[in-house]
């Protein structure tokens, strides 16, 4: 099964929205999405944006996953 995340790439946090079953994807951790965004401490800079990728993909995953905190887990 592969994942698909959000990234802060200041806080490091991430947020997995979506899981591979087969060629489907489905959303995942709707309920999480809406204060995983408001939460952002830079998300009214204009350049803000989120990083997202794979847990496939091992480049992305190395950086940003394993020495990441999973924001659900948090608080």
């Amino acid at each position: 099964m592969n994942r698909r995340y959000l990234v802060d790439s200041t806080t490091r946090e991430y947020l997995c929205v979506a899981l591979q079953k087969g060629s489907d994807w489905t959303p995942n951790n709707e309920k999480f999405l809406p204060q995983f965004l408001d939460s952002r401490p830079e998300k009214d800079r204009p350049d803000f944006e989120l990083l997202s990728g794979e847990y496939n993909d091992n480049s992305f995953f190395e950086k940003w996953i394993r020495n990441g905190t999973n924001y659900k887990l948090q608080g």
